[in-house]
């Protein structure tokens, strides 16, 4: 027998997902494409089933610096806060590049709503090593978080001489806060539709959403006004408090924002309540994840490298469970005995992050605590809720009707605008008409 039907001979036999058929052919001309076709059957046969490309995959990797430059770019459109963020990345990877199924998304999303982080980041880094490995899971986590990173500290450094309560501002500040809301309640709406089909799903999204509702009555996540005392904080200090307040933020940056304001604005901290608050506001009109506001904190305790360590710290167990875990992470979202536990949860995630909706159109909006309105408090509502409620109403009808990649910055700059001019409006009618 020709060496070459030897050869073809042992080649049929191998586990491969071709049948290789050779014949009575010459071997310098169909010898490389069985090799080939030898190494690819070889390639397939020994991939984990969680490795292997997805059905709604391209099936092509990409260098860790090209999913940097995509998650970079994403990363520049990330308004809205966690919702936003995590329907972004849903029209982007499963509809758009086709990275990941349904299915997955919502199981994966499942997981990092247990893990403590923030989900849309972790997201991030769980596309990024789907694509091209653990490099490329670090490479998209940085370049998801590098915009709001760099957004933060320039207004970290502008902050003290920038007076936020001045009219324009503060009317600027407010218009883009109900801005980033009416983002987030159309992101809930696709989010929904997207991860909760089915009565069971939908079932267990409309019970979270109500139980976190009531959760929120009881004021838990309220930061209360500590007396502090200012005072000079080390690098490694800061460090280890972002690391803790990474550690202890289950289910999104809420859960972080009491330990934040404990150690920052306590009796051992140093920075005030008010500039606490000033900068998780600056947080929700940026482009990144709340824990961002970790960025703000750490400059005020010790300029840029306190910030850098406070978001290295708070942004490190994010990096860490996903990439170094991503193996047992696979493991537990193809398993099948606790498929329906992930997809319950992920509905569940969904609910809370409605419920968080409802009570930013509250207070953004309308001005109302909940929390308060439970411990009997009802304040009088601002001035200008008639106007926040027009652009309210205006944005919600321009995020549902109009897409694409700039209709998001466009929508935030404009309405920047719309609040800084009434601002200046409002203090030109309180100088023409002293009281």
């Amino acid at each position: 027998m020709p060496t070459s039907a030897v050869f073809c001979t042992r080649a049929v036999r191998l586990p491969c997902t071709k049948q290789l058929y050779c014949g009575m052919f010459r071997r310098q001309t169909y010898l490389p494409s069985i090799l080939d076709e030898l190494s690819r059957a070889r390639y397939i046969g020994f991939m984990s089933e969680s490795a292997r490309p997805s059905s709604h995959s391209t099936g092509r990797t990409a260098s860790p610096m090209a999913v940097f430059a995509v998650f970079l770019a994403v990363g520049t459109r990330a308004f809205g806060g966690p919702a936003a963020q995590i329907s972004a990345l849903s029209t982007e990877f499963i509809h758009e590049r086709q990275w990941i199924s349904v299915e997955r998304f919502r199981r994966a999303l499942a997981v990092c709503q247990i893990l403590p982080g923030p989900e849309a980041h972790e997201m991030c880094c769980y596309l990024g090593v789907l694509r091209s490995g653990r490099i490329g899971g670090v490479m998209a986590g940085l370049g998801f978080m590098l915009p709001g990173l760099v957004l933060m500290l320039i207004a970290s450094i502008a902050y003290d001489s920038v007076n936020l309560r001045e009219p324009a501002i503060a009317g600027a500040m407010m218009a883009m806060q109900v801005a980033a809301t009416a983002l987030i309640v159309r992101a809930t709406v696709r989010l929904a539709h997207t991860l909760a089909a089915g009565r069971l799903l939908a079932c267990t999204l409309i019970i979270a959403m109500c139980v976190t509702l009531a959760w929120s009555m009881l004021g838990t996540t309220r930061v209360d006004h500590i007396e502090h005392s200012a005072r000079a904080v080390s690098v490694p200090e800061l460090f280890g408090h972002g690391l803790v307040a990474g550690l202890v933020s289950f289910g999104g940056a809420y859960t972080s924002i009491p330990y934040v304001a404990g150690i920052a604005c306590g009796p051992n901290g140093w920075m005030s309540e008010a500039a606490f608050l000033d900068g998780v506001a600056l947080a929700g009109v940026l482009p990144a994840p709340l824990v961002i506001f970790g960025t703000f904190v750490g400059y005020q305790g010790h300029g840029v490298w306190g910030a850098l360590a406070f978001t290295a710290g708070i942004f490190l167990p994010a990096f860490t469970f996903i990439v170094a875990g991503f193996r047992v992470l696979e493991r537990v979202i193809a398993s099948s005995r606790v498929r329906l536990l992930l997809d319950l949860a992920g509905a569940t995630a969904v609910g809370v992050i409605a419920a968080t909706a409802i009570g930013l159109v509250l207070r953004s909006v309308f001005a109302f605590d909940v929390a308060s309105f439970a411990r009997g408090t009802i304040a009088p509502l601002p001035s200008d809720t008639a106007l926040r409620a027009i652009l309210f109403i205006v944005l919600m009808t321009y995020f549902f009707r109009i897409k694409g990649r700039f209709a998001v910055p466009l929508a935030m700059l404009s309405a920047a605008m719309i609040g800084a001019g009434f601002g200046a409006c409002s203090l030109l009618a309180a100088d023409m008409n002293p009281q």
